[in-house]
């Protein structure tokens, strides 16, 4: 079933925003008296009766909590650099369905990517968009958020009291080294652009952070999209996809 979100708590009846209701109206034929599941800003699930329909517009009234916020183990954190087309949009997706609490995209140094103030918040509208539809379609009971562009001092300046997990190239420890330690809690899962990070930006995390790993994903070189995917699923399996 797809999953419907509200913005704020479910606590009566309401109405489904624009794009729900064309999707329950238009696309699932429903009608008045179907049930439908709803997810509300805190996390709770509730089963929804439509209850009245005028047009396009739908609405919706709370019968059963089915689940309440689900408790989670802390934060897996989604850092990576800019990437060329349309490939962050599909780490945005795949990091909505493999459970990434949070992406952060980063202007690093070597990204072919150079994006002005303007494209940027564009574009980190256009991902919260892929994250609520991907959060819809794979049911999870929350919405990835995508944050503003950053650039890489900033990033470590900004999340330094988190663990850092960094997959590097010249780095020759497996990753598996370090998924006992990031089990639980909040951690950063940093992914360099397509040309790779520059020493100086892992010169600057290894000094300013107080916990930080870099590990490699193996002995192929992989692009910067199949690594974002390939840490975060490793990661998310130890923790239970948690």
């Amino acid at each position: 079933m797809r999953k419907i979100f509200t913005d704020f708590p479910i606590c009566g009846t309401f109405e489904l925003s624009a794009d729900d209701a064309h999707h329950v109206v238009v696309v699932l034929r429903h009608t008045v008296g179907d049930t439908i599941h709803v997810t509300d800003s805190t996390g709770a699930t509730y089963l929804c009766f439509i209850t009245g329909m005028e047009g396009h517009s739908a609405f919706v009234t709370p019968v059963r909590k089915l689940t309440d916020s689900a408790e989670k183990a802390g934060s897996v954190i989604l850092a990576a650099g800019l990437l060329k087309g349309d490939k962050f949009d599909w780490v945005v997706q795949k990091a909505a369905e493999l459970g990434a609490a949070v992406v952060v995209p980063v202007q690093m140094d070597h990204c072919v990517v150079k994006l002005n103030e303007t494209r940027q918040k564009a574009r980190q509208q256009r991902w919260q968009r892929l994250a609520l539809e991907a959060a819809k379609q794979c049911g999870r009971d929350d919405i990835l958020q995508v944050a503003a562009v950053t650039d890489f001092t900033s990033l470590v300046d900004t999340y330094g009291s988190n663990r850092f997990v960094i997959p590097y190239e010249k780095e020759t420890a497996p990753l598996a080294e370090v998924c006992k330690e990031v089990r639980s809690g909040d951690v950063v899962i940093c992914i360099g652009p397509e040309g790779g990070f520059a020493d100086s930006e892992i010169t600057y995390a290894r000094e300013h952070l107080p916990w930080c790993r870099t590990v490699t994903l193996g002995p192929r070189i992989l692009r910067a999209e199949t690594a974002s995917l390939a840490a975060l699923s490793i990661i998310m399996y130890e923790r239970g996809f948690k």
